[in-house]
């Protein structure tokens, strides 16, 4: 039997991500998962600019919206000692619709295509998974079990647990992406190693998903997205009546033994009487951080918590994983549609596993303000004086130059230039076509986004029309490499796009940028596609 082009382990967020990914360029994918529903756990609140981009790309952006919190919302943050007792600070965060207005006004590069969007796990599921299922080249397999692989020069063959019937099911396929969580099968049957660490303070944690109408308690000190009261937070799921709440253990053992009656547990922490109507989910957690040693074994690639596990602080987590797919996916797609090099595949450890690192720190960078706000109160800092730190150390979920900003300056695949980086900060992003960077996204003359005319693989923006472009797009027919040639005539695009010739890939970042193409397209076309 020939082998499916790719396996696809998880069909979590990530998983699905990735398959939507491998079809948009042509790649057929049997995306596999040892549940037969989607989750019913609020694992993440939040799809931040980054992956809205991407999931525009993949056309799924607007049935996010329509699931998620409505765009009229803020999302501030309040901190507090507590519902029971006072207001410490608010960091005001905007609406999608203010996120919206903020674009347009400030059409100079440094704003993102998409505003992120408040939206559950379990909300977000549902939209991806059915976006999976409408797609021809997405085979949707539920209640399969990953357990083995082996793998020579040409394929993988996966060996699979049916969830039904206990039978083995075989499969060879020509790549396999382990998108399968923190607990990953594939990373632990291909030996990966990993970095991890617990988080000091913060020995386990106890949450309950629930649903309440009381929003006379829980807004008592305002409307909010997250209330973080030290010995608890509440997040605001859908701004009508569902919440989670996640109690920090005092600790390792606290909750051993879970709270029989988790509402009146509740209750008892924040010391108000607040009315829960329903309790949907709770379970137990232990705070942690983890980074896999490698993220590349032969044929088989890891994404998403496979690969990384990070605290919920600045919700990296999934969104680091929603590029990790985007990724994985164009350049797997580029090996099976015969234009990618060997080195295409092994680029995708040296760009992504940074980008994990990098974020994995900013997450502790985040979490360490609310350990050390944690510890002032304790040790009894007025209140004001704690409210002017936490104004001061504000930054998570605002952090653009890292969610927008990061570069892949090692990676084997750019035509990296002699030019000086430009400056990068984690709090803002820099817009520019340095190769590497995220292309700056602008709104173009006619009302649409430079972003809306990329093809669905390589992309050769040409801001000047004049013939330049053509020995590049030459080569790139030479070489079987697909490149949509994209004309654009606006001036102030190109004033932020810094060149006038700029060759973007798949993911919108910039793989080579010139004003002319100089004496060796043939060399920029082999480097872009890992064929040297």
């Amino acid at each position: 039997m020939d082998p499916v082009p790719v396996l696809v382990v998880g069909a979590g967020p990530v998983g699905m991500a990735a398959a939507l990914a491998l079809a948009r360029q042509g790649v057929r994918s049997v995306l596999v998962d040892e549940a037969f529903e989607t989750s019913d756990h609020p694992k993440l609140d939040y799809v931040n600019a980054r992956s809205m981009e991407f999931l525009r790309q993949l056309g799924v952006a607007d049935d996010v919206r329509d699931a998620g919190v409505g765009p009229e919302h803020p999302a501030d943050v309040i901190w507090s000692t507590g519902l029971a007792g006072e207001p410490i600070s608010t960091w005001k965060l905007p609406s999608v619709q203010e996120e919206r207005r903020r674009i347009a006004d400030r059409n100079d590069g440094t704003q993102p295509v998409e505003p992120g969007q408040r939206i559950s796990q379990v909300d977000l599921e549902p939209v991806l998974r059915a976006r999976c299922r409408r797609d021809p080249l997405v085979e949707m397999r539920a209640g399969l079990r990953f357990e083995s692989l082996s793998q020579d020069d040409d394929s993988v063959s996966s060996e699979l647990i049916d969830m039904l019937t206990d039978e083995r099911v075989r499969m060879r396929s020509r790549y396999v992406l382990g998108c399968d969580g923190a607990r990953s099968r594939v990373r632990t049957v291909l030996g990966v190693g990993e970095e991890s660490f617990d988080v000091p303070g913060l020995p386990g944690a106890f949450m309950v998903h629930f649903k309440s109408r009381d929003l006379s308690t829980l807004h008592r000190h305002g409307r909010f997205w997250h209330y973080f009261a030290f010995r608890y937070v509440i997040i605001a799921q859908d701004e009508v009546d569902t919440w989670t709440a996640h109690v920090n253990g005092m600790d390792a053992t606290e909750f051993d033994a879970p709270p029989a009656d988790p509402a009146a547990f509740l209750r008892d922490t924040m010391r108000v009487d607040l009315k829960i109507d329903k309790v949907l989910q709770t379970s137990r957690w232990r705070p942690g951080f983890m980074l896999a040693d490698r993220y590349q074994v032969g044929r088989v690639l890891l994404a998403g918590d496979s690969a990384h596990r990070m605290f919920p602080t600045g919700a990296y987590g999934m969104n680091t994983g929603i590029g990790d797919a985007i990724d994985a996916a164009w350049k797997i797609a580029g090996l099976i549609n015969g234009y990618g090099g060997s080195g295409l595949l092994d680029s995708y450890e040296a760009e992504r596993r940074p980008v994990g690192l990098r974020n994995l720190h900013t997450s502790r960078r985040h979490l360490g303000v609310h350990l050390e706000a944690g510890r002032m109160l304790r040790h009894g800092a007025a209140l004001d004086a704690l409210g002017s730190f936490l104004t001061a150390s504000r930054g998570e979920n605002e952090y653009r130059g890292v969610e927008l900003g990061y570069r892949h300056n090692d990676s084997p695949v750019v035509c990296h230039e002699g030019s000086p980086e430009p400056p990068w900060t984690p709090t803002a992003y820099t817009p520019t076509t340095w190769p590497g960077a995220r292309s700056p996204s602008v709104i173009l003359e006619d009302g649409g986004p430079i972003y809306d005319r990329f093809g669905a693989s390589f992309t050769l923006v040409d801001f000047v029309d004049d013939g330049r472009a053509g020995p590049l797009l030459e080569a790139a027919t030479a070489q079987g490499t697909p490149v949509a040639h994209r004309v654009v005539s606006d001036p102030w695009a190109r004033e932020v796009w810094e060149r006038d010739l700029v060759l973007v890939r798949p993911d919108h970042h910039v793989a080579w940028r010139g004003n002319t193409v100089g004496g060796d397209p043939a060399a920029v076309v082999r480097r872009v596609r890992g064929a040297g």
